[in-house]
């Protein structure tokens, strides 16, 4: 299937020791109790689902038809990780909302969610490139993305709204543990972004 058109959402996509289902309330329950990880990490801290409405509106924008597709990441009945992919980006399969909460870190969700939906999409969506975009200080997903045969291929300076406000707001000591990575250019903060992309090919992990 072209990259033009989208397949409908498949009930699961099954990985190494976990699956990747579409959202739906009883998973989004579990979302919005996640630990948090604040800055500089916070726009992907989701405790604002804790409000009804806000859940009822995010669940909706999650299933909706259109480009984008978004799945959990499933251990069992457990929500341990997140991630989204535009399937009609002009850069190629781009992926996106790559989130695992504090208490499911270290045990490899990240690669492992990644590398089964990567599978799914050379299925379904064969030939174009795989990309994403990462700030520089996200050193622990680097690492999965180079286990999956990412390499960067552009970095560049990027303006982050969510952090650019939250940086206004920053203690100098949160703003210290990541100063390297930032850059107050034409009256914003702007933050070191990688560019990151794969070929498609299994034997690339």
């Amino acid at each position: 299937m072209s990259a033009t058109s989208t397949s409908p959402y498949p009930t699961a996509i099954a990985g190494d020791g976990l699956e990747l289902r579409p959202w739906d309330e009883d998973l989004l329950a579990q979302l919005a109790h996640w630990g948090e990880r604040g800055f500089p990490f916070h726009a992907f801290d989701l405790g604002h689902l804790r409000d009804p409405t806000r859940a009822r509106a995010e669940l909706r924008r999650a299933r909706e038809a259109g480009p984008h597709r978004h799945f959990v990441a499933c251990e069992g009945e457990t929500a341990v990780g997140r991630v989204s992919v535009n399937l009609r980006d002009r850069a190629g399969l781009y992926l996106w909302a790559v989130h695992v909460p504090p208490e499911h870190e270290g045990r490899g969700v990240c690669r492992r969610m990644m590398a089964a939906l990567i599978d799914w999409l050379e299925d379904e969506y064969p030939g174009p490139d795989f990309v994403l975009t990462t700030n520089t200080f996200a050193e622990r997903a680097h690492r999965a993305y180079d286990a999956l045969g990412f390499r960067v291929a552009e970095t560049r300076w990027h303006y982050d709204r969510p952090l650019a406000e939250e940086l206004w707001r920053a203690p100098r000591d949160q703003r210290k543990a990541i100063e390297k990575h930032l850059r107050f250019h034409n009256g914003r903060w702007e933050v070191r972004t990688h560019l990151m992309a794969r070929p498609q090919g299994k034997s690339l992990r």
